[in-house]
Order: structure tokens, then sequence, then C-alpha cells
């Protein structure tokens, strides 16, 4: 099997290429392995540089050296190609997709993970042939990573700062917008703080919005959160950011006319005009959204202790 470590020199807070590429070879050219590293030079090189190995259709695992931006990218360019596998390296700051399966510190021990093995996991397609791995949302939480990148160029103003300022800006602004989401053909109406649909349990840095999902069974949760005032946002927003707004697989009661949680295979998102979106952290406005899950469509590779201890669904992804 070929190994293919693909590098995001932008990921974490320095240039990965410097220190983190000489220390990759170091650890892995004692393995013996059949290996290469490629670094990332543009957006979308890494879909780019997988597809052009999985084409080969030999059998090949790719490490996504980055966040989880570069993972959707790498998963994006293999997923087609019943040869090729994911793993993941971390050097991100969110590394929410591996939050499905454990910490991002599980994934750095470099032998481990080499020695680990594939699972299945669903994809969701976004529109006509954009993938997403873990969530497309719409509406507050989206509008606020949207506008994170203005902030993180003002001096001592990255990270939590950039994030929390953000939120202020849009709690200022008029909340709220007017969409139908249908889910498998059931239209919810109404005037909505956000609607996300989750394919895996965290997004955003480590909003646990979904904290029931898996992401072998075929299905979407999708969450609608009603315009609420904004003496309220905030104790509404803390509960969905922790995962407390749920209780089991149910919405706590007091926020049963808040929050509207179903599950389904396709959604779709049509507001009144257009709205920002958010698609694995890449933020846009768009006219309206529309996703479908793609069952076990992803051969993602647990660390070997991982491994061991996880259990897939029985008859695996998409058997529901």
């Amino acid at each position: 099997m070929k190994h293919v470590f693909i590098v995001n020199p932008k990921s974490g807070k320095a240039d990965a290429s410097q220190f983190f590429v000489p220390a990759l070879i170091e650890r892995v050219a004692p393995l013996k392995l059949d290996y290469a590293v490629e670094i990332t030079a543009y957006p979308g090189h890494a879909t780019e540089i997988a597809k052009q190995y999985a084409m080969a259709r030999e059998p090949v695992r790719f490490y996504a050296c980055g966040g989880d931006g570069t993972l959707n990218e790498v998963l994006t360019g293999a997923f087609r190609y019943p040869e090729a596998e994911v793993a993941c390296v971390p050097l991100g700051s969110g590394n929410d997709f591996l939050k499905n399966f454990g910490t991002a510190e599980d994934f750095l021990d470099l032998e481990d993970n080499i020695s680990g093995w594939a699972v299945p996991v669903d994809l969701m397609q976004v529109g006509e042939d954009q993938i997403s791995a873990a969530i497309c949302s719409a509406g507050l939480d989206a509008a606020v990573a949207y506008n994170i990148p203005k902030y993180r160029r003002i001096p001592f103003c990255g990270g939590k700062m950039a994030y929390n300022i953000s939120i202020v800006e849009n709690i200022c602004k008029p909340m709220g917008n007017r969409m139908t989401v249908s889910v498998d053909g059931k239209a919810f109406t109404g005037n909505f703080l956000l609607a996300a649909v989750a394919n895996g349990t965290t997004y955003g840095g480590g909003f646990r919005a979904a904290p029931r999902a898996r992401m072998d069974d075929g299905l979407l949760d999708v969450l609608l959160v009603n315009k609420v005032s904004r003496l309220k946002v905030a104790g509404v927003i803390a509960k969905y950011q922790a995962g407390r707004h749920f209780s089991g697989d149910e919405i706590i009661p007091e926020l049963r006319q808040i929050i509207t949680f179903v599950r389904g295979r396709e959604v779709q998102i049509v507001p009144e005009k257009e709205i920002v979106t958010n698609i694995d952290g890449e933020c846009d406005l768009r006219p309206q959204v529309s996703i479908r899950v793609l069952p076990a469509a992803a051969r993602f590779v647990l660390p070997a202790r991982l491994a061991e201890a996880y259990t897939p669904l029985v008859g695996l992804a998409g058997s529901v």
C-alpha cells in the first residue's frame, strides 16, 4: 500500500512545511513504507493530489495533515475510489471531525495511525458536486464564522477574541431568517435563528450541536433553532454549544418550543433571501442549499487503539 502524506503548510500557528515535514520524514523513513509527502499550495490542491494518486486504482492511504478543511479536501478527492482510504494527522485548531471517534491527541501517534485500519463513514453531498464531511448550516452560526476572518487581521485579535467579536456583531444585527427546511419531504417553515444539518456531533471549533449523531448510520441530524429575543439568545446558544440542549435522544423540555430535531436522508434549505451558509467551515452566500447523505461513502482510518474499541452499527452504514 502507498502511504501519501498531504500537508497543508498553513494549518496551525506555524508553517508546517518548515517544522512538521522534516519531523514526519524522520519518523516515517525507518518504517520502510512506500510513502510520499505532498505539500498543498492553494485551496483545493489537496483534492487534486488525492484524486491524482487514487486514479491509479492501487491501494493507497492518504494522511490529511492539517485541519478539518484539509481533511474535507482529501475525502473529496478520495471517496469515489474504493482502493483509497483516508487517515488524519491533526495540525489545525478545531479538528472537529476527529471528535466523532476520540480526541485530536489520539491521532497524533503516527505509528498507531499507520497500524490502524479503515471504517466506513457517511458523507454529505451538497448541491451537485460539493462534499461535506461534518456540517452544513445556515443562519447565525454561519454568519459568525463568515465574519471571523476580517477580525483576525486586527492585531492581537485572533482565535477566540475574533470569534467573540463576531458573535457580538451578529447579535446586534437583525436576527432570524425566514426559510423553509424540508427533511425527506416534510416541510418546516419559520423564522429560524439557524438551521444545522449534521453528519457528525461537533462543528465550529467545539459546538456539540448533534451529540447523538453517528457517522455510520446513513442519517443526518437536523436542528432548527427558532428566532428568540436577545435576552434569551445567549442562554440558548450556550446550551447548544455544550450539547446540553439534549437529554438522551430528545431535546430538553425547556427548549422544545425553540429547537426542533429530526433525522432524515435528504434536506433542502430554502430561505426567502440569500443566506450565509457554512459547509465544513467554508462560508458563502447561497440562495438555497440541498443536502443528501451518501451512506458509507468513504473509508476513514482510525488509529489502532481506537479501531480496536470502535463498534460500528450492525450492518454498517446506511443499513437503517
